[in-house]
This record gives structure tokens, sequence and C-alpha cells, in this order.
């Protein structure tokens, strides 16, 4: 069975482009857009890993990082940013996020550490 994805995203388009391209992957693929529905989303069903946008209205990427930590401490969490800060890359890291990734994506680096995580070797990648 084929792992089952949560894409946390405010932008509708980039959730759109996200939820087709991961799907032409072989993920199924399920989408919030934002902290708050991820958190309900994750308290209902299991997923096997979650890509959230960092910068969010409410929660954003970080809080929802430490939301799951607190519930599923394992579940493998990969953010993404257009403003790779260094305080929020080294908080991403110490909460666990098993990789953190600049815009402008590249969909072949999303997959590339959506495979890693999945594999359990995306504790502290960096892109």
């Amino acid at each position: 069975m084929s792992a089952h994805l949560l894409i946390v995203e405010d932008d509708p388009e980039m959730r759109d482009l996200l939820r087709k391209v991961l799907e032409k992957e072989g993920y199924r693929v399920s989408v919030a857009g934002d902290g708050h529905e991820a958190t309900a989303s994750l308290a209902r069903t299991a997923y096997d890993l979650v890509v959230t946008d960092m910068l969010m209205p409410d929660d954003g990427g970080l809080e929802l990082l430490q939301g799951i930590r607190e519930t599923q401490p394992t579940l493998p969490v990969i953010i993404i940013t257009a403003f790779g800060d260094w305080r929020s890359y080294s908080r991403a890291l110490e909460l666990g996020a098993a990789a953190f990734i600049s815009k402008p994506l590249k969909m072949a680096e999303l997959i590339g550490a959506i495979h890693a995580a999945l594999a359990g070797r995306g504790a502290g990648q960096a892109a």
C-alpha cells in the first residue's frame, strides 16, 4: 500500500500542484489549508508523512511540527519555506523536522526528501 501524505499549504494553487505531483508519484495525498485544519485531520487519520509550509495564517509550520511532536513523535515532517532564515531552520531541526526545503520548490528535491524520510533517513537533512 502506498504511503499516505498530508500536505499543509495555505496557497490553493501550490496545494493543488503538490497534491497532483505527489499523486503521480504514487502517494495517497490529503490536503489541509492551515495548521488548524491539519491538526484536526491528524487527529482523525493516520499519515505516513506531513509536508507543511512554514508561514501560514494561524498556526504555521513550526507550530504544527511542535504539536505533531507532542502527539506523534515519530511522524516525519518536511517543512517548505520561502524564508529560509537560520533561526527557523535550527528550530525546525531541533523539533525533529525530516527536511527543510527552500522555495522556489524543486519537485525532484521534495520527492527525494519524502523518499528519504519515509525510508528513515530524513533526520537533519537540509536543502
